[in-house]
């Protein structure tokens, strides 16, 4: 048995000299100068500028969020004249909240009221909104701007 195997292996590694082909040699003449702007494969490389591309859209502006709490709603100090932007009078107190459930803490404005107020250094008359209509308030804050609407209907009354 030990014969039969060289001779497989003899066999083996006769056969796969046969089968792999010599490389012809490699011999290149020296090329001209023609010869190589013409034979050179072109140079790929980066453009040194961007090609142009349509512009992007601008990102859109975001909305503001509404003004849903009382701190953005009510400011610290209320105006000294509260009126109703539509009649531009003082509205009835008791018809400016109404409960936004049967039992609830939170009032709903029915009117949209604004403050005369004073601002900047001078105090410039100006207008600005204080309770938009549909605006909800808690107990407190509705009553608080009751008893300015009342207090200011008294020195009126006087």
């Amino acid at each position: 048995m030990p014969s039969t195997s060289r001779t497989t292996r003899k066999t083996a590694a006769a056969d796969t000299e046969e089968k792999t082909p010599e490389a012809p040699p490699t011999t290149d003449p020296a090329p001209d100068a023609d010869d190589k702007a013409v034979s050179a494969p072109p140079e790929t490389k980066a453009p040194d500028v961007a090609p142009l591309e349509p512009p992007s859209e601008p990102e859109p502006v975001p909305e503001p969020e509404p003004l849903t709490t009382a701190q953005q709603l009510l400011p610290a100090k209320l105006g000294h004249l509260i009126v109703d932007e539509a009649t531009d009078q003082a509205p009835d107190p008791d018809a400016v909240f109404v409960p936004v459930q049967p039992h609830g803490s939170t009032f709903r404005c029915t009117v949209r009221l604004i403050e005369h107020v004073g601002m900047g250094a001078y105090n410039t008359p100006s207008k600005r909104l204080l309770v938009p209509v549909g605006a909800e308030l808690r107990r407190h804050q509705a009553e608080r701007i009751i008893t300015d609407l009342r207090a200011q209907l008294t020195d009126e009354a006087e």
